[in-house]
């Protein structure tokens, strides 16, 4: 209680701030997935749909699909068609998932991290494979109606029309990369956060040099990585008890007293938990 009391504001206001980025940016990233066919949604839109899905995902048991359910629904709404819904389903998630494991696998490399390459590697190959898989789909749709004749007929006539409404999306380079980089960005705002609060409590910057009861940069990613990885199980609402018993305990094994690994994660979890769930 005494570290969280003593927290400098400084850190917990940009801790703060970067919270709000993340989401943002995350909702930037719907805009320019959803509009791809044509405009259906503006940033506001965008960014209210983002706040209270995740609101829902992180505060109730199966969060998570009735996230997606309630984000589908919204974004059919606004005109988006079911094709399209699916696509930003698909590629959001893919290239969450590529920029998660790239950050993890950098860390490995170039800050000394205690991660598995092999599973990075994997889960890497996996969000590149769906997205690549994706992208063929767009660009062979007659192939695809092909196999569809095999499935039950009820469902055929739906799955056909999905697949004409995803062969007709087509996006550009440009709109791509940016879509990319906002979501890089996402993750970094998110990680920023975690920084920001081991800061604020540690009272040191966490460079590549610790003194004494201080963790590093690469002990910050690691506890971030492996936060990412234990909340994405959802074996409770929001990872609750889950994530924060491995964000203590890694940041413990970066270099971190209990306490201050306890505050700092308490931080993390009340700024991009509990405010950002309790926004939505």
């Amino acid at each position: 209680a005494r570290a969280l009391a003593d927290a400098p504001a400084a850190p917990v206001a940009a801790a703060i701030a970067c919270a709000l980025l993340s989401i943002v940016c995350m909702a930037a990233v719907m805009q320019l997935l959803i509009n791809v066919e044509r405009p259906v949604a503006h940033l506001p839109q965008a960014s209210a749909i983002t706040l209270a899905s995740n609101a829902w995902s992180t505060s109730i048991p199966g969060g998570p699909a009735v996230s997606a359910w309630l984000t589908f629904r919204v974004q059919r709404s606004w005109g988006a068609s079911a094709g399209v819904c699916g696509w930003f389903f698909v590629v959001s998630g893919a290239l969450s998932t590529v920029w998660l494991v790239l950050i993890g696998i950098a860390a490995v490399i170039f800050l000394g991290a205690s991660l598995s390459l092999a599973a990075l590697g994997v889960s890497l190959a996996v969000a590149v494979g769906t997205t690549l898989a994706l992208y063929w789909a767009t660009r062979n749709p007659e192939l695809l109606k092909k196999w569809v004749r095999y499935v039950p007929e009820r469902v055929r006539g739906k799955l056909m029309s999905v697949i004409d409404e995803v062969s007709r999306i087509r996006m550009s380079a440009g709109r791509f990369a940016l879509t990319a980089l906002l979501t890089l960005l996402n993750r970094l705002f998110d990680l920023a956060v975690l920084y920001f609060s081991v800061w604020a409590t540690s009272g040191e910057v966490p460079l590549s040099n610790p003194g004494l009861n201080q963790t590093t940069l690469a002990g910050v990613t690691l506890a971030f990585v492996m936060t990412k990885l234990a909340g994405a199980a959802q074996v409770t609402p929001g990872g609750v008890g889950t994530v924060e018993a491995i964000a203590a305990g890694t940041l413990v094994a970066g270099g971190l007293p209990l306490v201050d690994a306890t505050a700092a994660t308490l931080i993390y979890r009340g700024v991009s938990f509990a405010l950002i769930t309790a926004i939505g």
